[in-house]
């Protein structure tokens, strides 16, 4: 495979997050929070009031209510563990596995009305192992396989925006996105009792063009706010490299070519803060995403040899509900907490270790945030924790063409530490 078309190839490789890593905790593509620190302790609700160059993500509509030009860095660093019957038939602990998430941001006011914004962070990624997974039994014409079911992913997004200040109160805005993912898997399954290794590895690829479109509006005493924001849907197609062993019989050409293909969905969310007194502001959001869409995902190969054509998913649209407040009653520091509420994607019927766990998730997020040096240097920090869990989840669906969903107790956590450092100039 040439290695233009390997670099244009996307975010498909997020795929990963449904077939080996299931620690997008919340399920889908996403975590529920992102990497900035101020708008992590409140849960992501910052569709509404979000008013610095995190808008480029949030909600573009927010850069032109910046009150200075600002950069900003960024750092998420996470653990994550998904668990489950990777084997089969037990409950197995997967591995603890670090993501890095960061980014950068910058904000630069053109005119009284136009504003420019700027960026590149992870949008998304994760990472999870389970060691020595066993699949498949020893028979006559069978043979069991071992090896490491694992994903590694890695997606970067970078923005281009321009928002407009229709009035006092309205403003309007828009994100170019590119897109950069990574991602290196490795399945087990089982075919006609046999165990099956398949691995997807240095799966890569960029897609070029999708969007943020949003609004927002600001009462004229700012003591509340709405805002919307819309992410484009983007079909997905991602090639590397594939190999795969059948009951340690290997059934691939070394360094032979895959492609994978899925999508991105739309996603769209709305929120509103409002001001209770000098000390409290309140925040609500509800985002939707459009994961029905994504009912398979599909695998080729060049010499159409590849074990599994597809993995069937039948996921389920998908919302996460956040609420959060800031208290400003201690001087200089501004306190802030969340929580999120997140429906299931994976329907237990299609439930695999890692998948996404197929219930309902919960969010805690906690954090802090304060200015020195005269109020041009910014600092916030914020702590997460996430955990879904489901101790009696059915299977018994058609993950692949051979193999079933497999019943059992699932569950996954996360905690993430985030830091922001933001300069106004």
């Amino acid at each position: 495979m040439s290695n233009v078309p390997r670099r244009k190839a996307f975010l498909i490789s997020s795929l990963a997050l449904a077939i080996g890593a299931g620690n997008a905790v919340a399920g889908g593509f996403e975590k529920a929070t992102m990497w900035d620190a101020k708008y992590s302790a409140l849960g992501g609700a910052a569709a509404s009031s979000v008013n610095n160059s995190s808008a480029i993500f949030y909600n573009p509509a927010g850069l032109a209510f910046i009150e200075s030009n600002d950069v900003s860095l960024h750092a998420s660093p996470t653990l994550v563990q998904a668990n489950g019957p990777a084997n089969g038939s037990d409950y197995v602990k997967g591995e603890r596995r670090f993501v890095p998430n960061a980014g950068f941001t910058g904000a630069y006011r053109l005119t009284d009305d136009l504003v420019l914004g700027y960026g590149i962070y992870g949008a998304g990624g994760a990472a999870a192992k389970f060691k020595d997974v066993t699949t498949g039994n020893d028979g006559f014409l069978t043979a069991s396989l071992t090896d490491d079911y694992s994903t590694d992913i890695k997606i970067i997004e970078a923005g281009l925006a321009l928002a407009y200040r229709i009035n006092n109160n309205w403003s309007v805005g828009g994100t170019y996105r590119l897109t950069y993912a990574y991602a290196d898997i490795n399945i087990m399954s089982e075919v006609l009792g046999s165990g099956v290794s398949v691995g997807y590895n240095d799966m890569s690829g960029i897609d070029n063009f999708s969007v943020r479109l949003g609004t927002m509006y600001r009462s004229d005493d700012n003591r509340w706010g709405w805002g919307l924001n819309y992410r484009s849907e983007v079909t997905l197609k991602a090639e590397g490299d594939y190999s795969a062993k059948l009951g340690g019989i290997n059934m691939s050409t070394p360094g032979q070519d895959a492609t994978a293909k899925t999508s991105l969905p739309m996603q769209i969310s709305s929120g509103i803060d409002y001001l209770l007194n000098d000390q409290w502001r309140l925040f609500g959001e509800a985002t939707y995403t459009n994961y029905k869409k994504i009912d398979e995902i599909k695998f080729e190969s060049d010499d159409g040899s590849v074990l599994l054509p597809a993995l069937n998913t039948n996921w389920e649209n998908q919302m996460n509900y956040r609420v959060a407040t800031e208290y400003y009653g201690l001087g200089d520091w501004t306190l802030r907490a969340g929580y999120v509420y997140t429906t299931a994607v994976v329907p237990e019927e299609y439930a695999a270790p890692t998948f996404s766990t197929p219930a309902v998730a919960h969010t805690y997020t906690f954090g802090a945030g304060r200015a020195f040096m005269d109020d041009t240097l910014l600092f916030d920090v914020a702590a997460e924790y996430n955990r879904i869990k489901n101790t009696d989840v059915k299977g018994g669906g058609n993950l692949t063409d051979t193999s079933k969903a497999t019943p059992g107790r699932y569950d996954s956590k996360a905690a993430a530490l985030h830091a922001s450092v933001r300069y106004l100039f």
